[in-house]
């Protein structure tokens, strides 16, 4: 399974923003019916940043898709009114997913999506990466009860290693610090992982669903 990754910093008018976002999240859901999803910047973002996730199966269900918004005139009037309040934007990313994954059809508003990544540091090898990364995500589940996804990307900047995890509300996002604190094998592993990443990549942030 795939996920393809875009985000921006805008001005900050949220309340500008905001309605552009969702009109462009319903028309692509009306041209194509592939899960979209908006996402707004939280804990550890610039300010203003916001984001736009699809997953796909495959490459050729984003090439049918990405075929069906061509020629759709709204969604360009609506890219067009969003860049008016973008100061700059990332390059698309796709990842794969090797851990969990799901096309999220129905992800409530509100939904709090709790990110770790980092960049493969030069000569590493992704598979003791990937070993890390599930028993990382394995222990966290063993602690919390709470899946974590990993993927990596295939597209866009190669060697980025990211790994997502979802809660309901800042509740069970407290509760799940808490328990993975009392955790004493929790940091160690941690931190393991920074050996696989370039100095400085390693980054821990919150994104919140907006649409």
């Amino acid at each position: 399974m795939l996920l393809m990754y875009r985000m921006f910093v805008t001005n900050g008018d949220m309340v500008s923003v905001l309605p552009i976002m969702q009109e462009i999240v319903s028309i692509v859901r009306e041209v194509t019916g592939v899960p979209i999803h908006a996402w707004s910047g939280s804990n550890g973002y610039v300010a203003g940043t916001a984001a736009i996730s699809i997953a796909y199966n495959s490459l050729a269900e984003r090439s049918e898709a990405m075929a069906k918004l061509s020629s759709s005139k709204s969604l360009w009037a609506a890219n067009q009114q969003l860049r008016k309040f973008t100061l700059n934007s990332d390059a698309d990313v796709i990842y794969q997913y090797v851990r969990g994954g799901s096309l999220g059809p129905n992800i409530p508003l509100g939904t709090i999506v709790a990110e770790v990544q980092l960049q493969l540091a030069q000569g590493d090898d992704w598979l003791s990466t990937f070993k890390w990364a599930n028993e990382f995500a394995t222990l966290c589940k063993e602690t919390t009860g709470v899946e974590t996804s990993v993927m990596h990307s295939i597209f866009g900047v190669l060697g980025a290693l990211r790994m997502l995890t979802g809660f309901n509300d800042a509740n069970a996002v407290d509760k799940h610090r808490l328990a993975l604190d009392g955790n004493p094998e929790y940091l160690a592993k941690f931190y393991e992982g920074t050996k696989y990443a370039v100095t400085g990549s390693v980054t821990q942030r919150h994104l919140v669903k907006i649409a």
